[in-house]
């Protein structure tokens, strides 16, 4: 992706109160999680399980998303050309809430703030600065940081029935896009877009997370290192990322002579032994508790992801097992 924020004209910041006296103003933002480009990662998966983590652990104040909002553009597709909010640090990614109800009664009691702007195009950066304590937009979960990508509502009509009993009711949505919006073009949607009829709004949020990330102690086969070297590497990986690919990323060499080779990936050195952190990991398949039906520390590393759902925390693990029986 090509960085698209170099060509912004930055202004002085602007903000707007959408105070309670202002019973017009929407919000809305949309995210997207953009992993690191020096890595493989999987998309968060959503699931029930005890081992979930409330995302919202991983936010940054307002300060740090000042800091970090930025616009890339689409350089392929058919998006090419068109510009979305991105962060400027690999350590911290976008994320995506969709459809966040917003009531306008007694106004959104959130405050916008500009980043950038200037542009004859109306493209720039605009963020909610500050939320009004127990107002509209607190209830809704919205918080300082967050940027508005789209505003949507709905709209019910009524109709005389076929056959002229009763009344047939049709909802329609209504929805403009505000990413990558300067302030003007912003208030437009949340303004003059809803209509005065609307008591509520959708909003689709974007919202900058750290992403979490998983500290492991690598352990090689003391047959493979030279004498005096540390057989131990310390590492750190993000969450979601292939464990597999992210130890090879971090230059670990996975070489295993001797050993099968694995039926996924076809490496002989594939194969690991978890000793710690097994919950932090993906969940074994079908296909892993059969093979390591008698040895359950071991893992499929090419299948496996690390912080499943977004874990933090510690990962000991060895590498080319056959190598440790020498």
């Amino acid at each position: 992706m090509a960085t698209f924020v170099s060509s912004f004209s930055l202004t002085n910041p602007s903000s707007l109160q959408l105070s309670h006296t202002q019973h017009h103003h929407h919000h809305h933002p949309s995210a997207l999680a953009s992993a690191p480009s020096d890595s493989d990662f999987e998309s968060p998966r959503i699931v029930s399980d005890k081992n979930r983590i409330n995302a919202d652990k991983y936010n940054v104040s307002i300060e740090q998303a000042e800091k970090l909002w930025t616009a890339s553009v689409q350089q392929e597709g058919n998006n090419a050309g068109v510009p979305f909010m991105d962060s400027k640090s690999k350590n911290y990614f976008v994320d995506d809430l969709s459809s966040v109800k917003i009531s306008r009664t007694g106004g959104l009691g959130m405050e916008l703030l500009e980043l950038a702007g200037g542009r004859e195009d109306g493209i720039g950066i605009t963020i909610v600065q500050a939320v009004t304590a127990g107002g509209n937009a607190e209830k809704a979960g919205i918080i300082a940081g967050d940027s508005i990508a789209a505003v949507s509502v709905y709209e019910t009509t009524t109709s005389a029935a076929s056959g002229g009993i009763g009344v047939e009711e049709e909802t329609k949505k209504r929805v403009t896009g505000c990413e990558c919006r300067d302030f003007d073009s912003t208030i437009d949607a949340l303004v003059n877009f809803p209509g005065e009829d609307n008591d509520n709004l959708y909003l689709d949020l974007k919202r900058i997370r750290r992403w979490p990330k998983v500290q492991v102690k690598v352990e090689y086969p003391p047959s493979q290192c030279a004498e005096g070297v540390d057989n131990v590497k310390m590492i750190e990986l993000f969450a979601g990322e292939n464990l597999k690919r992210a130890l090879q990323n971090r230059g670990i060499i996975l070489d295993d002579p001797g050993n099968v080779k694995c039926d996924y990936c076809g490496s002989n050195g594939c194969y690991v032994s978890i000793s710690k952190g097994k919950s932090i990991l993906s969940p074994m398949g079908l296909t892993e508790e059969k093979l390591f039906q008698s040895n359950p520390t071991c893992r499929i590393s090419c299948r496996t992801t690390v912080g499943y759902n977004m874990q933090e925390g510690d990962l000991s693990l060895r590498v080319n097992l056959k190598q440790w029986k020498k």
